[in-house]
C-alpha cells in the first residue's frame, strides 16, 4: 500500500487556480453553499470516490491544502476543502468560534453536499475541531487524520486566561507586517521563501479585504474557542481509526512561551497514552505545518492510514 501510495505522488497536477475570487492562491472552482443561513466557501472535486473533508487551521484557509488535493484526488477520493466561517471567502460576521460551533458548521457543510459521512483531515485548529467532530457526530467519521492538532496540549485556567487577554480582536487587526511575516516563518522548522512566500503574499491580501476586521475577531473568538475546547479530556472517547502526525521541529506545539521546557515529542506522547485507536507518529525535518514542509512524506503517509 506504501508503494502505490508514494507512486500517486509523482507526476500529480496542482488543481487549477481560481480566477474568479480576490484571494490568490486558491483551488478552482469555488462554490458557496448555505449552512445555517451562513455562505461557507467549498472547493469540491466531486465524483463518485470516498469522500474526504479537509480542515485548516487557525488564521488560514483551504488554499492550505493545495498541495494535498491533488494527491487525494488522484487516489480516486472526492476532496472537499471548506474555508471554516470567519475565514477565507466565507461569511465572517457573528462567528461561533467555539469547537463545537465549528464542528457544527462542518457537520452542516457536509449535510449541504449530501455526504453523510466521510474521513476527516484536520491541520492544528482544524485537528481540533475534527477531533470534536469524530466526539459529537462519530457517525459521519470513517478515518480521522490529525496533522500537528491543538487540543492535546493542556492549559490551566491562569494560562488560558492570559492568552484571552493578549490574542484579541485588535491586537490580531494591529499586528505590523513585520510581525505578520515572523509569525508564518515561526510555522515551518526551517522558513523557504521560494516554497512559503505565497503565504505571506495571501496573507496581506486577507488584511486588505474589507471584512479583515470581521476576520481579526473571528480569529480572537477562535483563540479562545480552542483554549476552552477541553477536548483532550474526552480523547479516549475516539474510536474510530485515527492517524495523528507531529513534526520533529515544530516551534508552535507546544506553546513556547508557557511551556517552554514541553517539547512537541512530549504531547505526541500524550496523544498515544491517550488514544488507544490512534497511530501517532513524528515528521522529520517538519515544522507546524507539515504538510507543506515535508509533503511527500506526510502525504504518503495520510494516503495509505486513508487506503486502509
Amino acid at each position: 500500500m506504501l508503494a502505490f501510495c508514494l507512486a500517486a505522488l509523482m507526476a500529480v497536477p496542482s488543481p487549477a487556480l481560481a480566477d474568479s475570487v480576490d484571494l490568490p492562491y486558491y483551488p478552482a472552482p469555488i462554490s458557496m453553499v448555505d449552512v445555517d443561513d451562513r455562505a461557507v466557501a467549498v472547493y469540491d472535486t466531486g465524483g463518485e470516490g470516498e469522500p474526504v473533508v479537509l480542515l485548516h487551521g487557525l488564521g488560514t484557509n483551504l488554499a492550505f491544502w493545495r498541495g494535498t488535493i491533488p494527491v487525494l484526488e488522484a487516489e480516486g477520493r472526492r476532496v472537499i476543502a471548506l474555508d471554516l466561517p470567519g475565514y477565507g471567502l466565507s461569511d465572517k460576521d457573528g462567528v461561533d468560534g467555539t469547537m463545537g460551533g465549528f464542528a457544527t458548521a462542518v457537520a452542516g457543510t457536509m449535510d449541504a453536499l449530501s455526504v453523510p459521512e466521510a474521513d476527516v483531515v484536520g491541520i492544528s485548529m482544524g485537528g481540533q475541531i475534527a477531533m470534536t467532530l469524530a466526539l459529537d457526530h462519530p457517525d459521519r467519521v470513517r478515518h480521522l487524520a490529525l496533522l500537528s492538532p491543538a487540543g492535546i496540549e493542556t492549559f490551566t485556567e491562569q494560562e488560558s486566561a492570559g492568552m484571552k487577554m493578549l490574542v484579541t480582536a485588535a491586537a490580531i487587526a494591529n499586528t505590523p507586517e513585520p510581525q505578520v511575516a515572523a509569525n508564518i516563518a515561526a510555522n515551518f522548522a526551517a522558513y523557504d521563501e521560494a516554497r512559503d512566500g505565497w503565504i505571506l503574499d495571501q496573507r496581506l491580501a486577507v488584511m486588505a479585504r474589507a471584512d479583515f476586521q470581521a476576520y481579526a475577531a473571528a480569529n480572537a473568538a477562535s483563540v479562545a474557542g480552542m483554549l476552552d475546547g477541553r477536548v483532550y479530556e474526552r480523547l479516549g472517547e475516539i474510536a474510530m481509526p485515527t492517524l495523528v502526525l507531529y513534526g520533529a521541529g515544530d516551534r508552535l506545539i507546544p506553546n513556547p512561551y508557557l511551556h517552554p521546557t514541553l517539547t512537541t515529542e512530549a504531547v505526541a506522547q500524550a496523544a498515544r497514552d491517550a488514544m488507544p485507536h490512534a497511530e501517532v507518529e513524528m515528521i522529520d525535518g517538519a515544522g507546524h505545518l507539515v504538510m507543506l514542509e515535508q509533503p511527500e512524506a506526510v502525504h504518503a503517509r495520510l494516503c495509505a492510514f486513508l487506503g486502509e
